[in-house]
């Protein structure tokens, strides 16, 4: 099980890999090989166990066995998948040459790649690095195209908003400036006029938004943050 080529995690900091399986040893040995070195890892014993961890913690990748029970392996995904917390998050199966051959098919669609037992640990390490890779990569594409589509929207509502509130501030300055010795119509001026103001002043500061920052992807973190310029609030 140990040897082969060694496959350094894809930058954005250690891999958080969620180990699930009912084999202790197994368990310590990823533990072992894997932890310290590029990936952190946290032991499930359980189905349950798993799922509930991968809610609370956020891993960038599971490893789950192909021999779970109550629940099994196909239950476990399909938790994940109907969690809105846990369905981006890759599965890895751990397969064994005896598992029956349907099993495995009907679990393939639904997990990112499978692994047989014995494995050999730089082949895991290469597969852990692919997935997550590709899992960050999608991420980052999809902030990507929602940061174009913000830019659109902004664009858009800046001109159809301008336009509109020059002509209610310039209606409202008419309006004080004919009926000016009314002070109903002088408050009502003051307040159109302020509000309008403050509408201009949040198209501005949308305006202002230059650049989306990248960050590393993270398990159940957002991976993208808005920047303004010349550093405004």
């Amino acid at each position: 099980m140990i040897g082969g080529p060694d496959r350094r995690p894809p930058d954005g900091g250690p891999i958080r890999v969620l180990a699930v399986d009912g084999d202790p040893a197994l368990l310590r040995f990823l533990e072992m090989f894997l932890g310290g070195d590029g990936y952190e890892v946290r032991p499930a014993y359980t189905g349950d166990e798993g799922i509930r961890t991968a809610r609370e913690w956020g891993p960038d990748v599971v490893l789950l066995d192909q021999w779970l029970a109550d629940p099994d392996a196909a239950d476990v995904v399909r938790s994940l998948r109907s969690d809105e917390r846990t369905q981006g998050i890759p599965v890895i199966l751990l397969t064994s040459r005896s598992a029956p051959e349907g099993r495995i098919k009907n679990l393939q669609g639904q997990v990112d790649d499978t692994v047989g037992k014995p494995f050999d640990i730089g082949e895991l390490r290469a597969r852990l690095t692919s997935v997550v890779s590709r899992r960050r990569e999608q991420a980052h594409a999809t902030e990507v195209e929602k940061l174009k589509t913000l830019r659109k929207v902004v664009a858009s509502v800046s001109h159809e908003v301008n336009n509109p509130l020059a002509t209610i501030l310039m209606s409202a300055e008419a309006l004080e400036q004919r009926h000016g010795g009314d002070p109903d119509v002088l408050t009502r001026s003051r307040m159109i006029q302020e509000n309008a103001l403050r509408i201009r002043d949040i198209l501005k500061r949308l305006e202002r938004v230059r650049s989306v920052v990248p960050k590393p992807y993270v398990a159940g973190e957002r991976i993208l943050e808005l920047g303004e310029e010349d550093g405004e609030p």
